[in-house]
């Protein structure tokens, strides 16, 4: 015979329990910044429910609605802080078999925006202030000028070695995409390393000793959190060089990567190429930077005026 179902019964099993699950696999993974997001929306619901626990078939529309509100209005998250809380929620939701996620339509896509970047004159700028040799403004100030000649993240100028210059070219295992990329050395570039090889420099030693300055804990994520302290202090440093420059674009050590992109497009570099150079896994990627492409359209078609 046919057992009638007379009831629908709700998801009783616990979001926070499932969210307790995905921090441990994330943890295993060493996916430090997917943990960091993930374990930040969960002590926020948390808030949110007043401690209590939260069964995943009583998370309806109306409450996501009202986590969203909650998050703006009381722990005052941007709009993209916002959206990245609510599609980790659906994430752990949809991984919990839910046939209809609460969370549709209210996590909205980022608006796309304009890359900033700093114009070669702006560059001159920073690099023309008087600083103390060797001192920590110094080495942001030149830790920043790398990334504008060489796309280098912050995250991989932190952990440069001197075994990764051989005097022509710098071959670095990305942090981020784990792709090894091989940058040619320029006269710019090289005199700027120079200023940091000592007299008996090892390979193992790092260039600059931003990382060498933080505690570090013997745990999964000790050189991802190292990592994060760090480029806290360099984009810090950084804002005050610029400051002293005389420039008011909002600055931070990624702009420099922003900035190197920007440079080859408007000399001409296409987007594929700029893709290679910055260790871009898919182009889809690099066409953030294709509005440059329009400008450097518009500049060609008025030099036939």
């Amino acid at each position: 015979m046919k057992r009638i179902q007379l009831f629908n019964r709700p998801n009783r099993t616990d979001l926070f329990e499932l969210g307790e699950k995905r921090l441990m696999q994330l943890k295993a993974e060493g996916r430090y910044s997917s943990y960091r997001n993930t374990q930040a929306t969960l002590r926020k619901l948390s808030r949110f429910r007043g401690g209590k626990s939260l069964p995943i078939g009583a998370v309806t529309p109306a409450l996501v609605a009202g986590f969203r509100e909650y998050l703006i209005k009381e722990e005052g998250n941007s709009q993209s802080t916002v959206t990245e809380n609510i599609k980790i929620l659906s994430f752990l939701l949809n991984r919990a078999g839910v046939s209809q996620d609460p969370c549709a339509g209210m996590a909205r896509t980022r608006e796309a925006h304009r890359r900033n970047y700093l114009l070669k004159e702006e560059i001159d700028r920073m690099m023309a202030l008087k600083l103390a040799s060797g001192s920590e403004l110094d080495m942001a100030r030149d830790i920043f000028y790398l990334e504008c000649r060489t796309g280098l993240r912050i995250s991989d100028l932190l952990q440069l070695c001197w075994g990764n210059f051989n005097g022509e070219t710098l071959r670095v295992m990305m942090q981020k995409t784990q792709r090894e990329v091989t940058v040619p050395v320029t006269a710019s570039i090289r005199r700027t390393l120079e200023k940091y090889r000592h007299l008996f420099s090892s390979a193992e030693e790092r260039v600059f000793p931003f990382l060498d300055m933080e505690e570090w804990r013997t745990d999964e994520f000790s050189l991802p959190r190292a990592l994060v302290a760090a480029t806290c202090r360099v984009n810090s440093l950084v804002k005050q060089v610029a400051a002293r420059a005389g420039i008011e674009k909002n600055i931070s050590t990624h702009v420099g990567r922003h900035t190197f992109a920007t440079m080859l497009i408007s000399k001409g570099a296409s987007i594929y190429e700029v893709k290679e150079l910055m260790g871009h896994r898919d182009v889809k990627v690099t066409q953030v930077y294709a509005h440059l492409l329009d400008d450097r359209k518009r500049e060609l078609m008025e030099m036939l005026e």
